[in-house]
């Protein structure tokens, strides 16, 4: 028997179990479900609980929106729960399923939790909140941290098969409370999977979004405007902060505007007509080598003329409908000044990274754009 049939046949079988948490007699029509998948099977567990308790105490119990949380922690199996009003009036959690130890990294179980959710909870509108160590499109093992999409103990999912296990028009955005997820590798992967995207161009220092969840986490039940206040908050709450926490590079990125971007990089991007790979914006702290560089920086260096750049600034300004960055990042602390920010990152093949370019070359945006 398959993972995905597996964990069905456990799922329901608790459903039975749970039965009042299955119950579809809610006498008002769900419209939207907001989907929080937690992968804190790692040295993150401590701050996934803390981020569990946070999204509760912001939940504000309108009977149309359902709220779920797939919770793995490193010291329990993991867990799918709903946050409900109770007696007290105080929002709290009800167990959905109680799954076997699981690998919250395998594409095959996060797409088992999305289906689980839309099928017993079927709605018009669905969000996804990822928060684990992540690194944009790098691929399984590249880097010692953070990697990938989702960490679990040692295994990890790659943007691919994280793509891969959604399917097309499932969500209305997702938000990344993950480092380095605003690449155009990851937004093109994901461009027929969800409508918008909140993501970090640079990391996501701790505690995150933690303490924006009890005053802002309903604006993610209000469309794409409520999702740009809620990025705004967040980004707020750090521009507020001091010393090297004074750090944030959040965007909001338009799905529906990629492809006219690509066609506009594959038509008009001259390879090898860059300056030094060091000049380029990047929103890495590694001390000898980049990998995330700025996306408009970078291909604006590959256009001819002025006119190509004024027009792929107003692409990259359709695709990017929210920005913003503080003036530096972590500086002390192997950081860098933020002299421009598109709210987009690239990675550039170079040669002394020959399997990260083989691996670079397998992803849609390469395989659109042709971009070498």
């Amino acid at each position: 028997m398959k993972l995905t049939q597996t964990l069905r046949v456990l799922g329901w079988a608790l459903c039975l179990v749970f039965i009042s948490s299955c119950s579809k007699d809610d006498p008002v029509a769900t419209s939207h479900v907001l989907l929080v998948y937690l992968g804190g099977n790692n040295n993150l567990s401590g701050e996934s609980y803390q981020k569990l308790q946070a999204l509760v105490q912001g939940w504000d119990a309108r009977p149309e929106n359902k709220l779920l949380i797939f919770h793995d922690p490193a010291d329990a199996p993991p867990q799918l729960l709903e946050v409900s009003p109770s007696d007290t009036g105080i929002p709290t959690t009800r167990l959905i399923y109680r799954y076997e130890e699981v690998n919250s990294a395998d594409s095959e179980v996060f797409a088992s939790v999305i289906d689980e959710v839309r099928r017993i909870y079927p709605s018009s509108g669905y969000g996804l909140l990822v928060f684990s160590h992540a690194s944009g499109w790098l691929p399984v093992g590249t880097l010692l941290k953070p990697r990938s999409v989702i960490v679990d103990g040692n295994s990890e999912m790659n943007i691919i098969d994280f793509a891969h296990a959604i399917p097309n028009g499932t969500f209305d955005y997702i938000v990344f409370e993950a480092c380095f997820m605003a690449g155009i590798e990851v937004a093109y992967e994901l461009k027929d999977k969800t409508k918008y995207i909140l993501a970090s161009s640079a990391e996501i220092l701790s505690p995150g979004f933690t303490d924006i969840y009890p005053r802002a986490l309903g604006l993610l039940f209000e469309g794409s405007t409520g999702l740009q206040t809620f990025a705004n908050i967040a980004f707020s709450y750090f521009k507020g902060q001091s010393g090297y926490m004074q750090s944030a590079t959040f965007s909001v990125i338009k799905t529906s505007e990629l492809e006219p971007l690509a066609f506009f990089i594959k038509e008009y991007a001259v390879s090898g007509a860059i300056r030094d790979i060091m000049d380029i914006q990047h929103f890495d702290r590694y001390q000898t080598y980049r990998l995330f560089f700025d996306f408009e920086d970078y291909y604006a260096g590959l256009m001819t003329d002025e006119l190509q750049q004024q027009e792929l600034h107003r692409l990259v300004g359709k695709t990017v409908v929210w920005k913003a960055s503080t003036p530096d990042f972590m500086l002390g602390y192997n950081g860098f000044v933020i002299r421009q920010h598109s709210g987009l990152t690239t990675y550039i093949p170079q040669d002394r990274f020959p399997f990260l370019n083989q691996e670079y070359r397998k992803l849609a945006w390469i395989r659109v754009t042709g971009v070498k």
